[in-house]
């Protein structure tokens, strides 16, 4: 602070009566001297004289009694200003930048000043669902780190606390109430309203119809709304993929179905290409999946695609090319991560055939498969190499032998844990898929036969049946409940083998299929797929069943199928009528490659993967399900599970405990999920309660109820909607719902669920900015447009600060120890000087 300094002089008396009496004693000093005649020579010394007269100097400057005034300047009041930030989710959306960080830019970067004479006092709110204010220390771009007053500036709410360092809020709300956001603002003013209000927003409010009563309402006030507007409104709308519903996790050359949900706005009837693209490790697209046109639609549209999983880890994203004049090319693409599961894939694969053939020569198999010219091999040879020459799957082959009197023995070409067939439903349930190659209807009892039917059904495993003289109706299959399970309708009759030669080939549908997939490039794919050997026999059968899809016909003008696929219940079942050992298939399973095998190994792989996609779920001892993946706000979520023991049998003598976790951790701008706690589950956090009900906290674990009535588990959970929600918790996102078995306190297996919660919030529905209301509700409450970031530093510039009065302190000039030690020291010279005379 500045202080002003000036010497005034304040004598006890007035002027006058001091100018008398110093004419009065002088006038007695010469009477006295004439009545008393000249003093004594030794008192006339003029050196006395002078300290005297220096004395009584002092004495009359101390009379006159000087004074320093030290005047301070009276304190400046700083103009009140508020800033109301629009976080809704239409401030995320910009092209070079985003509305919002345009905001906070101009906030931090411009206005700024060293003098606080110049700063205004502002405090901070954000709005969009509802008003709230924010820690002014999230926009101070240079936080104090000691305990000094810190600088204040027109961008900056009061001081920022000492060492702060904060972000700034996000724009994340669902919708924008301005209108309602001003007048809640007009409730919080004290005794002394703010002299200004600036907002920062695109205008695009879903209550602009208020906003012209509430602006009137400020000019009474005496509180001008000046606006400062952004986003570009020379612009033709907008397309935003909103989110994609697609497994995080797959096995090896999954067929991935997609949901890929796209909203747009101003570009209705305008064609686009939806496309699911590979990323490189440095985000750019490197391949295309799937592809597809779609014809834009204003609002909510989803879209299904399909893409083949591949065989590593990746990250993927649905895209869409930027629209000309779009609002922002930013969300023009959703991405996720797609995982491949190496969990082994365990085949069981039975061979009738009992030839064997002698290896001509050498083959580069993997450890035991490995041949040698000259080794004797068996009729499962080729399909069992060509599945174990892949690391992720494991194959135990198994012979037939028949004796004279039909009885069936068998005979284990590999895996040396497994004597025969599986005899109990756990050990049958260890495996994924089950190839059955001219096997006949006594290879598996009743009991098997029963576990088979819900181990497909229920548990998701595969099933292929390959041709031959003992399979299908010839092998008495048509008695059976496998039957059913197939694709194809099987003869009543009984003998449908035929030796004649037949050329297999892929249908025009069917060449799509994941077990068509040899060769990556396309078109080669496509060449080898004409190359097919022909197969020596193959079972003549009925039609297609309901749902069932023919991969491969014989290429007649009236086509009947060679090869047909099909969903039964969790899993899948196929069907191939030709036969697929040496003596049927001799070409196909030892030259149908390049030189060698390797189509045909290809062939086999891409076939189990197929089958087996759901059987993950085969061996496990807790399975869950969801009555859908893909849920919007205020719907529940139903979980619904089943726990097995260690032979097979549900059971409830286990506890099930189910935590709720985001899909992503940058989902989670809460420590909250968007799910109300399950009634009867008390709330440990005050903060996790909101309108209809307390909000469920990340990773609370609670148990799931048990049903005696179908041996399950089940639980409710209710999702929010958006206005019910504290602010930070967001709709829409990925949920990954964990559910862990235990016995006692032991784990017994966990699995995870994810869905999807969707919203279709009005802010989103038209991203264009309304300038034009702005502009409004400046005009009508006094306000201006600040266009630019100097408009903003000169508007507050230009507020009127009010001084205060000034302090005056007074401090006598002559209580100073030098003046008084002065007059001390003349006063006892003069005393000695005296002394030394003889005048004392």
């Amino acid at each position: 602070m500045s202080v002003e300094s000036t010497l005034q002089w304040a004598p006890p008396f007035s002027i006058a009566l001091v100018t008398a009496a110093v004419v009065g004693i002088a006038a007695t000093a010469l009477l006295l001297r004439k009545t008393a005649g000249r003093p004594i020579a030794p008192a006339r010394r003029r050196s006395l004289l002078v300290l005297r007269l220096l004395t009584l100097a002092v004495l009359g400057l101390i009379l006159l009694n000087p004074i320093r005034v030290d005047e301070t300047a009276g304190p400046i009041e700083r103009p009140k200003v508020v800033y109301l930030l629009d976080s809704s989710q239409s401030m995320a959306l910009g092209k070079a930048g985003t509305r919002f960080d345009q905001v906070v830019g101009v906030i931090r970067d411009r206005g700024l000043s060293n003098d606080p004479k110049a700063g205004a006092q502002v405090s901070v709110f954000r709005f969009g669902d509802r008003l709230a204010a924010v820690d002014p220390a999230s926009l101070n771009p240079h936080p104090t780190t000691d305990d000094s007053t810190p600088r204040s500036a027109p961008g900056e709410a009061l001081a920022a606390a000492p060492g702060a360092s904060q972000e700034p809020p996000e724009p994340t709300d669902s919708d924008t109430r301005l209108a309602a956001s001003l007048e809640g603002l007009a409730g919080r003013f004290d005794s002394t309203p703010p002299q200004a209000v600036v907002v920062f927003s695109d205008g695009r409010a879903r209550d602009p119809e208020r906003a012209d009563a509430i602006a009137r309402a400020y000019r009474k006030l005496n509180v001008p709304v000046h606006v400062f507007p952004v986003g570009e409104e020379d612009v033709g709308g907008d397309v935003a993929i909103v989110s994609m519903v697609a497994p995080t996790q797959a096995r090896k050359f999954s067929e991935i179905a997609s949901q890929v949900f796209v909203r747009s706005f101003g570009y209705a009837g305008r064609g686009a290409e939806l496309k699911i693209v590979a990323l490189d490790p440095s985000g750019q697209p490197s391949a295309v999946l799937a592809r597809t046109p779609i014809s834009l639609q204003d609002g909510l549209a989803t879209y299904t695609l399909s893409f083949s999983s591949g065989d590593e880890d990746r990250k993927i994203a649905a895209v869409i090319d930027p629209q000309p004049g779009e609002v922002s090319a930013e969300n023009n693409q959703f991405t996720t991560e797609l995982s491949i599961d190496h969990t082994k894939i365990r085949v069981l694969y039975l061979e009738g055939a009992t030839e064997s053939f002698v290896a001509n020569r050498a083959t580069g198999g993997r450890g035991a498969n490995s041949s040698t010219a000259g080794e004797v091999k068996g009729a499962y040879s080729p399909l069992l190499e060509a599945l174990t020459e892949d690391p992720d799957i494991e194959c135990a082959a198994v012979t037939l032998l028949t004796g004279a009197s039909g009885n069936v023995s068998f005979f284990t070409r590999a895996d040396a844990r497994l004597r025969g067939l599986p005899s109990t439903a756990s050990e049958f349930f260890a495996f994924d898929a089950l190839i059955l190659s001219n096997v006949p209807r006594e290879a598996l009892g009743d009991e098997q036969l029963a576990w088979l039917e819900d181990w497909i059904g229920h548990r998701g495993g595969g099933l292929c049946m390959a041709g031959g003289p003992n399979s299908f109706a010839s092998g008495r299959w048509n008695e059976s409940s496998v039957a059913k399970m197939l694709p194809v309708e099987l003869s009543a009759v009984g003998r449908d083998w035929l030796d004649d030669p037949v050329t297999l080939r892929p249908s025009n549908a069917g060449r799509l299929h994941p077990i068509w997939h040899i060769s990556t490039d396309e078109v080669k794919n496509r060449d080898l797929l004409k190359t097919l050997p022909a197969f020596q026999g193959h079972n003549r059968l009925g039609r297609l069943k309901p749902g069932a899809e023919a991969v491969a016909t014989d290429g007649d003008a009236s086509p009947s199928p060679l090869i047909a696929a099909q969903p039964f219940g969790r899993g899948r079942t196929m069907a191939m009528l030709t036969g697929v050992t040496r003596r049927y298939a001799n070409d196909f399973s030892l030259r149908w490659g390049e030189g060698d095998a390797r189509y045909y190994n290809k062939f086999w792989r891409n076939v189990v993967y197929w089958l087996t996609e759901n059987s993950s779920i085969a061996r496990r001892r807790l399975l869950a399900e969801t009555d859908k993946r893909l849920y919007r706000p205020g719907e529940p979520i139903m979980v619904r599970a089943h726990a097995f023991d260690e032979n097979a049998a549900a059971t409830l003598g286990y506890r099930v405990a189910v935590s709720i976790e985001p899909r992503s951790a940058s989902d989670a701008a809460s420590d909250l999920s968007p799910l109300r706690r399950p009634s009867g589950l008390p709330s440990e956090s005050a903060e996790a309660t909101a309108a209809g009900g307390p909000l469920l906290p990340w990773g609370d674990e609670f148990e799931l109820t048990r049903s005696a009535a179908d041996t399950a588990y089940n639980a409710k959970l209710d999702i929010a909607t958006a206005k019910s929600l504290p602010p930070g918790v967001t709709l829409t996102q990925g949920l990954r719902i964990e559910l862990t078995a235990y016995e006692d306190n032991t784990q017994v297996d966990s699995t995870a669920i994810e869905v999807q919660v969707l919203d279709d919030p009005t802010e989103q529905q038209n991203p264009l900015p309304d300038h034009a209301l702005l502009r409004r509700i400046a005009e009508q409450s006094g306000g201006t447009v600040l266009k630019t970031a100097d408009d903003l530093s000169s508007m507050l510039a230009g507020l009127p600060r009010i001084v205060g009065p000034s302090e005056i302190k007074t401090v006598p000039a002559w209580s100073t120890w030098p003046l008084l030690l002065a007059l001390l020291a003349l006063l006892t010279i003069e005393w000695v000087w005296r002394r030394r005379l003889g005048l004392a």
